[in-house]
């Protein structure tokens, strides 16, 4: 029995060495006249099940082996979720062994299967999903080897991937977007992290066994769980009016209060994107962990002082209007009290970029080559430069730890600088460092910088995660990850802005049909329409989009004093008052 295992696992080892990784590029380019909204694509955002079941046939008397993995494969598609009749295929060892949880397979066609004892499948345009449902990686196909022995007289699949192997049209069905809630390495903000769950009623058992399911490696030193290695959570979580029941394995004692607290925290965080559950119920080895008001059932406001967009975070915009700093809801648009909302400031501001809590600002003067910072609510308080001899730098950009990140363009060698503390330094990002970039943004848990990088022929959108220490300095940085190319006829890239913790709106140019486009997409890289955005198509020569990742606050893309909302595009928004620009949200 062990001998076998160990050799399907080398024979999964060989199957998925066939996956060759295709790079996804993003880009776009040059824009035309002006007009209004006249586009908008997405997918609804129902957690609802599919209506239409599937049933698949089990294994019939006398079929050949090409036959029995054709079975195989169709026996995955059944709907609701399940594989116990795609395990009727395999032998019993091969049944008993195989863990389709392992990994997710997608594929767009699959090909006809060779006959013989060894069969081989080809699939085209493959993505793999970890046991989280996390996406790993995209490739142009891939050739899958099945062996088969035969049993009782019938063959049966015997060598087999550890891996649900579905269509993509299914997938996209039955599968959707949700994220999993761990802790920075400091323990003061949750960080989202984007994965595929199935729909329905296994929707909260999903999202508890991803948690539950070790991160990658290459998590390290991005997030951290509370939950103890090995821990497990029984079948289901079931939901019973309203309130989920989480049902852990463990030893009870060997969970000292505040990890149950904090592995609480993640459950709530993580089960709150479930509509059904009004409040979480948690017991480890039989222990019930309770909340501070001493009941078992936590309400889903336990702890929203750990929210990825920061608190407190005002949801005010902020502009330049004739170089004051001004601020409000949108039409209302006022001075601040700080030394930079005056006429008199003296300083010629080119861009903002505001703190979370709204009280301090960065800006760049109009030459690009200076950044001052100061409070926007104190008249008396100091300007001060914190970057002086830059050459062109960006808007800069905020995240929770009051940290400023600033790209200085450099002649298309970026540098990347942080400021803390009103102290600036250089940080060398490996893939971003030293290249063309033209736009970088970060999270406001601090976790992600999303840059625009400029090429020849096309733009791309690269994502990067930043590593921490339990302190909260910058210990490094992951390799870039391309995320989803844009559509044909696209080439360069006006602006790139966060719609939610896990998304990034793309504004882009189609040169062929003389649109704009804005695209979100997920910042992971996997593919797909994000149903929060989706794609949106204007005229005009739209330059700035103005975007928040709070849900239900309203997006603009702006094309000089024409304001566009995006979401909720039947809106009419006023022009802007003349020589007011640099509009953005705080982050």
């Amino acid at each position: 029995m062990t001998r076998h295992r160990t050799v399907r696992v080398a024979r999964v080892a060989r199957v998925l060495g066939l996956v060759t990784v295709a790079a996804l590029l993003a880009g776009c380019v040059r824009m035309p006249t002006s007009g209004p909204v006249v586009e908008s694509e997405g997918t609804s955002g129902s957690q609802d099940a599919p209506g239409i079941s599937f049933d698949p046939r089990p294994p019939q008397a006398g079929q050949a082996t090409a036959e029995v993995v054709e079975g195989f494969f169709e026996a995955m598609k059944a709907t609701p979720v399940s594989v116990s009749v795609a395990r009727q295929f395999l032998s019993r060892e091969a049944a008993e062994a195989w863990v389709p949880e392992q990994q997710i397979i997608t594929y767009a066609e699959l090909g006809d299967p060779t006959a013989g004892t060894s069969v081989r499948v080809p699939l085209t345009d493959v993505n793999t999903y970890d046991a989280r449902g996390a996406w790993q990686r995209t490739s142009g196909g891939a050739i899958l080897s099945l062996g088969l022995v035969k049993e009782d007289g019938e063959w049966r699949i015997d060598e087999v991937p550890d891996a649900l192997i579905v269509p993509e049209t299914w997938f996209d069905d039955w599968y959707e977007r949700a994220s999993l809630y761990y802790f920075d390495p400091t323990t003061e903000i949750m960080v989202p992290e984007p994965v595929f769950v199935p729909r329905g009623d296994q929707f909260a058992s999903s999202l508890v066994r991803g948690l539950l399911t070790r991160s990658s490696s290459d998590l390290e030193d991005v997030t951290r769980s509370y939950f103890p290695p090995g821990t497990t959570h029984g079948l289901s979580v079931p939901i019973t009016s309203g309130i989920a029941q989480v049902s852990l394995s463990g030893d009870p004692d060997a969970v000292d209060e505040l990890t149950a607290q904090r592995m609480l925290a993640q459950l709530v965080w993580t089960l709150r994107q479930e509509p059904r559950i009004g409040a979480v119920q948690l017991s480890i080895g039989g222990r019930t962990i309770v909340g501070p008001s001493g009941s078992p059932q936590v309400s889903l406001q336990f702890g929203s002082g750990y929210d990825p967009n920061g608190v407190p975070a005002t949801t005010d915009l902020f502009a330049l209007d004739k170089g004051m700093v001004v601020t409000g809801p949108m039409g209302e648009l006022a001075p601040t009290l700080g030394p930079l909302g005056q006429e008199e400031s003296g300083y010629d501001l080119r861009s903002i970029g505001v703190s979370l809590s709204g009280v301090r600002l960065a800006g760049v003067t109009s030459t690009g080559s200076e950044l001052v910072v100061a409070p926007t609510e104190s008249p008396t308080g100091e300007v001060a430069t914190v970057i002086l001899g830059a050459v062109d730098l960006a808007a800069p950009h905020w995240d929770y730890r009051d940290r400023i990140w600033v790209l200085d363009r450099n002649n298309g060698r970026a540098r990347v600088f942080q400021v803390v503390d009103g102290a600036a330094g250089e940080v060398v990002v490996p893939g971003l460092t030293g290249r063309r970039l033209t736009e970088l943004i970060v999270s406001r848990d601090g976790s992600r910088l999303v840059a625009v990088v400029r090429t020849g022929k096309a733009d791309r959108v690269v994502s990067v995660r930043v590593r921490h220490d339990s302190a909260g300095a910058v210990a490094g940085f992951t390799r870039p990850q391309v995320l989803p190319e844009p559509a044909e006829g696209t080439a360069r890239i006006r602006d790139i802005a966060w719609r939610s913790p896990t998304t990034v709106s793309v504004l882009r140019d189609i040169i062929t049909e003389g649109l704009s486009q804005v695209r979100t997409v997920s910042v992971d890289g996997a593919p797909g329409e994000i149903s929060t955005g989706g794609t949106t198509s204007l005229r005009g020569r739209i330059r700035t989009l103005v975007s928040s990742p709070v849900e239900l606050v309203e997006a603009y893309a702006v094309a000089g004093r024409s304001v566009f909302a995006l979401t909720r595009p039947e809106r009419s928004v006023p022009d802007l008052p003349p020589g007011l620009r640099s509009l953005t949200y705080v982050g």
